[in-house]
C-alpha cells in the first residue's frame, strides 16, 4: 500500500481554479470568497504534506513554524492568517512542553493546521453556498459514490465532489443536497435510495486517524449504518481516504475496504 495521489493542496488548488474558470456547477453568492477561501488555505498548507509523507521532520516545532510563517508571507489576506493562527494557538495552549517533546508534534501541529482551517472554510462555504446549478445535469450519465463522513469538512468534501466532476464522476455529499434534516426518518429514507444509487463508497477519515496521532479514531454509528446498509447492496466497491498514511487503518470495519489514490473517468483507483 502506497500513499494516495491526492492532497489536501491539490484539491483546494483544483477548487479554486474551476471557480475561477467560471464553471458554475455549485452556486455561491460570492464565488470570490469561496475560490479565495481555496487560494489561500492551499497557499498555507503548501510543503507541509510532503514533509508529512516523507517522514522528514526533526527538529518539529521550529520546522513547523518556519514553513508556516514562509507560507504566510505569501498570502494576501492577513485576516486569514490571523484567524488560522489564533485558532492554533488556542490549540495549542498548555501544550508546548508536552509537543516539544513527543516524536509526534510535527503532525500534531499539522492536524491543529487543518483543524483551523477547516472551520473556516466551513464559514465561508455556510455563507455562500446556494446550491447545484442543475442536479439532473450534474448527475446524468455518471458513476455515483456515496460520500460516508464522520465529521463536517464543508471545505474537503466540497473540494472531492469537484475533484470527482471533473473526472466524469458524481460524488454524493449529502449537506449539498439535502442539508441538515432533523427528521431521522426522512433523512434514513434519502441515504437508503442514494446507497442504492451508488456504485462506490468513499469513507472519509478523520484527521487524527490519517495523521495516526491521538484522538478518536473510532467510526461513527451513522457511518456504521452507511457502510452496512451499502454493503448489503453492493458487496465490493468500497473505499476510504488515504492522503497521508502507508498502512491500513486498524479499525475491523474497514478491513474491506481499499485506499483511494485516484478517480479515473468516475471510477475510483487504489
Amino acid at each position: 500500500m502506497g500513499f494516495s495521489s491526492l492532497t489536501r493542496y491539490d484539491l483546494f488548488l483544483e477548487s479554486g481554479n474551476i471557480i475561477e474558470s467560471g464553471d458554475e456547477v455549485i452556486r455561491f453568492i460570492d464565488y470570490s470568497s469561496v475560490k479565495n477561501m481555496y487560494y489561500d488555505s492551499a497557499s498555507l498548507i503548501k510543503g507541509f504534506e510532503d514533509i508529512i509523507n516523507n517522514g522528514d521532520y526533526k527538529d518539529f516545532q521550529f520546522e513547523y513554524k518556519k514553513l508556516f510563517d514562509d507560507n504566510a508571507r505569501d498570502i494576501e489576506n492577513k485576516k486569514f492568517v490571523e484567524i488560522i493562527s489564533y485558532a492554533i494557538e488556542k490549540e495549542m495552549e498548555g501544550k508546548n512542553q508536552i509537543l516539544l517533546y513527543n516524536g509526534n508534534s510535527f503532525k500534531t501541529f499539522f492536524g491543529y493546521l487543518l483543524k483551523a482551517i477547516a472551520e473556516y472554510q466551513e464559514k465561508v462555504i455556510e455563507t455562500n453556498f446556494i446550491d447545484i446549478t442543475d442536479i439532473e445535469r450534474v448527475h446524468l450519465g455518471r458513476k455515483q459514490t456515496f460520500l460516508s463522513y464522520a465529521y463536517y469538512d464543508k471545505g474537503l468534501t466540497q473540494a472531492l465532489f469537484y475533484y470527482f466532476w471533473l473526472r466524469s464522476g458524481f460524488l454524493y455529499v449529502n449537506w449539498m443536497w439535502n442539508g441538515v434534516n432533523s427528521n431521522s426518518s426522512i433523512t434514513k429514507k434519502i441515504l437508503d435510495d442514494e446507497l442504492n444509487r451508488s456504485n462506490q463508497l468513499l469513507f472519509l477519515r478523520t484527521i487524527n486517524s490519517e495523521l495516526r496521532i491521538r484522538g478518536n479514531h473510532s467510526i461513527r454509528q451513522w457511518c456504521s449504518w452507511e457502510i452496512g446498509n451499502f454493503y448489503t447492496k453492493h458487496s465490493g466497491e468500497k473505499y476510504y481516504t488515504s492522503f497521508y498514511d502507508t498502512a491500513e487503518p486498524s479499525n475491523d470495519i474497514l478491513d474491506t475496504f481499499k485506499p483511494m489514490k485516484e478517480v479515473v473517468n468516475g471510477d475510483i483507483c487504489y
